[in-house]
């Protein structure tokens, strides 16, 4: 249990019932349920921020028409 640190954390009474509900429906403690929340919130953001350096990668998009007849004009 070397990986596991045992934390206090103070949530808003609306926060604490739903993660109780949640962990009745999905059949865990309360600790286990904050537990798939957490991952589930970072795996989202992760996958997030892997898209958006995907869409670095990708090349520029072409000028308007607007931008073309600007530059066209100067």
């Amino acid at each position: 249990m070397d990986d596991i640190v045992r934390s206090q954390c103070r949530l808003p009474r609306e926060l604490n019932e739903w993660l109780i509900e949640r962990a009745k429906q999905e059949a865990r403690s309360k600790n286990a349920q904050l537990v798939v929340e957490l991952r589930t919130r970072r795996a989202e953001l992760e996958d997030e921020a892997v898209c958006k350096g995907c869409a670095s990668d990708a090349p520029p998009a072409s000028p308007t028409s607007r931008q073309e007849e600007v530059s066209e004009g100067d």
